[in-house]
């Protein structure tokens, strides 16, 4: 059973609470997703959404989406590394070494299908001596606080919504009115080339997600993005409202 800490279309946390006990009581594993959220739990603000981990079998992240760290880096941690070495090993004698019963060496080839693996580890270390916990902190609460800038923008024009709760670093936001209007106006965004937005579907809705994730962002950048849907949208409903007369 896979739950997900962080879904990708809106950010939204799975109960581990609730799920976990069911699992540990049906003897099924549970993986924890938390590609995305995980670089937050870093800050003890946000380490609450974990709760229940401790039912968990497997939990994974990926430093390379939120954590400094480039392209590709994920972390997982398992309860019982035996789980994995029970299912992975294999010992022909050409693979066999002195060491390898001596309990002093950890021998990763035993915990995957490959035999191989990259020295990912390496620029994960770079990151963590440059910055430092409390560089990546102030990393990851940067990114949150001009997340809740963007939504109080977007919260003060009565002509959109914000349409899922912004725990982290996405805001799910839509103009109101119907899926086509949406559709425009991401288009709209898109063919400007001057930002990038991504939609979702959220309970037959469509939604588009403005994230913030580059290292170098910044609160001016926050409000040139949001003066640019802005008007975006005004451009947009004019045309429509125009379209829809003649029509």
């Amino acid at each position: 059973f896979c739950a997900t800490l962080g879904t990708t279309p809106c950010c939204s946390f799975d109960k581990l609470l609730e799920l976990g006990p069911i699992c540990n009581k049906e003897n099924i594993w549970m993986h924890i997703d938390a590609a995305y959220a995980g670089s937050a739990f870093i800050c003890p603000e946000f380490r609450h959404l974990l709760n229940g981990v401790e039912f968990a079998d497997s939990f994974n992240f990926n430093p390379h989406k939120w954590l400094l760290v480039n392209f590709d880096c994920s972390a997982m941690w398992v309860k019982k590394r035996s789980d994995l070495i029970g299912a992975f090993k294999l010992e022909p004698l050409y693979l066999q070494h002195h060491h390898q019963e001596s309990g002093l060496v950890t021998d990763y080839r035993h915990w995957q299908i490959p035999l191989g693996r990259r020295f990912r580890s390496l620029k994960l270390w770079f990151v963590l001596r440059m910055y430092g916990v409390k560089g990546l902190q102030e990393h990851i609460r940067k990114h949150v606080r001009l997340s809740h800038q963007f939504e109080h923008l977007v919260l003060q024009d009565e002509r959109f919504e914000i349409c899922a709760k912004v725990v982290l670093g996405l805001v799910c936001f839509r103009l109101k009115g119907s899926n086509e209007l949406n559709e425009a106006l991401l288009k709209s965004i898109n063919d400007a080339k001057k930002i990038h937005l991504v939609p979702c579907h959220l309970r037959e809705k469509f939604v588009l997600r403005f994230a913030i994730c580059s290292r170098t962002v910044e609160s001016t950048h926050i409000k040139f993005a949001w003066q640019h849907i802005s008007q975006l949208a005004t451009d947009l409903l004019k045309t429509w409202e125009q379209n829809h007369h003649q029509q």
